[in-house]
């Protein structure tokens, strides 16, 4: 057998990962766009879907049950689904996506919008640590695909109803031009899941050889420790010891140890705007970053009652949380998905354990605010 250092080999072998790295790249970053596409739409639509049935002072009904799902999707991913292929769970997403916004253009009542708004932030979230556990079968830095792509559905999906809300013209709030207005933003929504699929099942190639193979020096080694090695892969339910023994481990001792082993990381993961940092820099101490929020959050709330921030500087200070709370969530997954503290065969796993602290983190500020505007600061 050819050793993989040959001189010989490596310029193909160098070519071959780079172009497959791109194809990766593009792919990632796809399904991150379109992932959460959906959901942002029906968050920029939320008053228009809550004004089109009479309904308007429920529009927090809309945001809510865009979330409402979430941490039981995840849990379902989580503790259940993780042996069920990746094919499945994406084809199945794709059609939930499907399923959400036919539902949400078709709908003749607002509490049917309702019922398909729950499906489509469903998929959002299930789709989201389907594709972060995804993501252990490549290197750790296509993380940023991911999170570039989720980024950029933000402004995607905004500016897209934007453009509809202007082609339709919705400036009189007549009910049925709403409904007209929905109808075209969430059907034209719907070819996007096609991409979705493609982006899966024909741009991405997944790597056949170890994620970060190509970042260690002694490559040669490592292609013959894979190849040649005598010992048995490790079973589900084992864990190794430094003697190369194996012990027995329960499914709940599992979940328990990679719990605390991602603990620390996920409670930083609860907020998250702009994703796209981890390539130019890698930040370790994400807890710096959580701390700098927690003072965005206090300045703000402490505004909404004085309003001592001129207005011109509202804009730039929006920026600079969206930074803060992008730059946080790529690098705790990079981290995740890099360090060597967290096992290979249980990083699926972690990963799943901390996007769970994401939705959580969601839950607890939308209820916090809510909490704030029906009490202390009601009357502002």
């Amino acid at each position: 057998m050819p050793e993989l250092a040959d001189e010989t080999y490596r310029p193909t072998l160098n070519l071959r990962f780079a172009m497959a790295s791109k194809r990766n790249w593009l792919g990632l970053f796809l399904m991150g766009a379109i992932n959460n596409l959906p959901y942002v739409i029906v968050n920029s639509a939320a008053s228009s879907i809550a004004s089109s049935f009479g309904v308007r002072n429920f529009v927090g009904l809309v945001f809510g049950a865009n979330v409402s799902l979430s941490v039981f999707v995840k849990c379902l991913n989580t503790f259940l689904l993780l042996n069920v292929s990746y094919r499945i769970r994406f084809l199945v997403n794709g059609c939930l996506m499907l399923i959400g916004l036919f539902g949400v253009a078709y709908a003749t009542s607002f509490g049917f919008a309702i019922g398909c708004i729950v499906i489509v932030g469903s998929s959002s979230a299930f789709g989201e640590n389907v594709t972060l556990g995804y993501l252990h079968k490549f290197p750790s830095k296509l993380v940023n695909a991911w999170s570039s792509g989720t980024g950029m559905a933000g402004v995607l999906g905004s500016s897209l109803f934007i453009i509809f809300d202007c082609s339709v013209g919705t400036e009189s709030g007549d009910e049925q031009q709403l409904r007209r207005l929905n109808k075209m933003a969430f059907l034209l929504t719907t070819p996007v899941v096609l991409i979705y699929w493609l982006a899966y099942f024909v741009v991405i190639h997944e790597p056949g050889y170890s994620p970060d193979l190509f970042s260690r020096t002694n490559i040669n080694v490592q292609h013959a420790q894979v190849e040649d090695s005598e010992d048995a892969p490790l079973l589900a339910g084992q864990i190794p010891t430094n003697d190369s023994e194996v012990i027995e481990e329960s499914r709940c001792h599992r979940y328990i140890r990679c719990l605390k082993l991602i603990l620390w990381l996920a409670l930083n993961a609860g907020v998250f705007v702009s994703r796209s940092s981890v390539q130019l820099v890698q930040i370790r101490r994400v807890d710096v970053l959580s701390a700098l929020q927690l003072i965005n959050m206090v300045v703000w709330i402490t505004d909404v009652h004085y309003k001592f921030i001129p207005v011109y500087l509202l804009p730039a200070l929006m920026i600079y949380v969206g930074l803060l709370g992008g730059a946080s969530y790529v690098n705790i997954f990079y981290l995740l998905l890099n360090e060597e503290k967290y096992p290979p065969r249980d990083r699926e796993l972690c990963v799943n354990l901390a996007a769970l602290f994401v939705t959580l983190g969601i839950a607890l500020g939308t209820g916090l605010e809510t909490l704030l505007f029906t009490t202390v600061l009601k009357s502002d």
